[in-house]
């Protein structure tokens, strides 16, 4: 049964990733030849549909009871996923590119931050009231995501009012706008069928194993549900479309958070907020220390040298992977 269930989790995951590579490609093709643009698709567009493994695997984890999974699974991908932003920023480190970055983005970090302020609340303070068999935190969650993207697109539209934008060409005069469209649309659906058998697959691994499903949830199933963000920033930044990379990462997060009140409504002992261990604190505690620093750089307009440039994700990089290994044996 272990075994089986390894060999469903591993083929999932190199489906998802796949399909991310995919998704990525018609995605730049879109933002390239629209009037949306790099940050809008990714942070809407590319973020939803490269984070439908977390939205499956979370809503999987839900219906078969398993809260930690769920709740960890929404909260350690926001981890993973800067964490990989982080490490293709040392890759392409001569090419600085985050010093390229709209300084839009920071208003997603902004709404990032303050999810991850509620769910640390709500877990510390044990805010587990329900109503209509749903935690109070998911409707507090939902309420400030939706209106979050409200005001993020509000503020958008108002700059694109205020000067003439006009799509932009990467040579792929070639590919039609509608085809990119037609096989996003596909790619996603296969990204969202393959999330089902990571969850069911990681929930049956932490079971034999005797790992705790807040750490399977935490680390190997959001790094493997994450994967395709991952990915598709990786194609993003390949091409210097750094605003897409920084878009669909902060997009990617506050949406996977998003996916836990929707887990919620699928769970069968009441608040998923009440049976989810007080050990997501600290990952949630991660995220948003990560993010703060996403938004920082936000902020850089040059740097002296390429040690200067990197010192950040340096540190992301080391502290996630010291994180994971405490997280993983405690």
């Amino acid at each position: 049964m272990l075994l089986t269930s390894i060999i469903i989790f591993i083929i999932a995951a190199a489906v998802s990733v796949f399909s991310a590579i995919r998704l990525a490609t018609y995605a730049d093709i879109i933002s390239n030849k629209t009037k949306t643009g790099g940050l809008v698709v990714g942070t809407v567009l590319l973020a939803v549909a490269t984070s439908l493994p977390e939205l499956t695997a979370t809503i999987s984890a839900a219906v078969i009871d398993n809260a930690n999974i769920a709740v960890g699974n929404g909260l350690g991908s926001i981890t993973f996923n800067i964490f990989a932003l982080f490490l293709f920023d040392l890759y392409f480190r001569k090419k600085r590119l985050f010093l390229k970055v709209s300084a839009n983005h920071f208003y997603t970090g902004i709404l990032g931050l303050t999810l991850c302020a509620i769910i640390i609340l709500s877990l510390y303070f044990n805010l587990n009231q329900e109503l209509l068999r749903i935690g109070l935190p998911s409707f507090a969650i939902a309420v400030v995501y939706l209106g979050g993207l409200w005001l993020i697109s509000l503020k958008h539209q108002q700059e694109i009012d205020g000067e003439e934008t006009t799509p932009h060409n990467t040579g792929k005069t070639d590919f039609p706008v509608k085809t990119a469209i037609i096989r996003f649309i596909l790619f996603s659906l296969i990204i969202f069928v393959a999330g089902s058998s990571l969850s069911i697959s990681g929930d049956v691994i932490a079971q034999s194993s005797g790992i705790s499903a807040s750490a399977v949830g935490s680390l190997l199933i959001a790094a493997s549900t994450s994967l395709p963000d991952a990915v598709s920033v990786l194609v993003a930044l390949r091409v210097a479309n750094v605003n897409l990379a920084i878009g669909a990462i902060l997009g990617s997060n506050i949406f996977n958070v998003f996916v836990i009140p929707i887990a919620d409504i699928f769970y069968r002992n009441g608040s998923i907020w009440a049976d989810a261990s007080n050990q997501h604190i600290s990952t949630a505690a991660a995220g948003f220390m990560l993010t703060l620093i996403v938004i920082s750089i936000l902020k850089r307009n040059n740097t002296k040298n390429t040690l200067t440039y990197i010192t950040p994700s340096l540190i992301v990089v080391g502290g996630y992977l010291i994180f994971s290994v405490f997280y993983f044996l405690g």
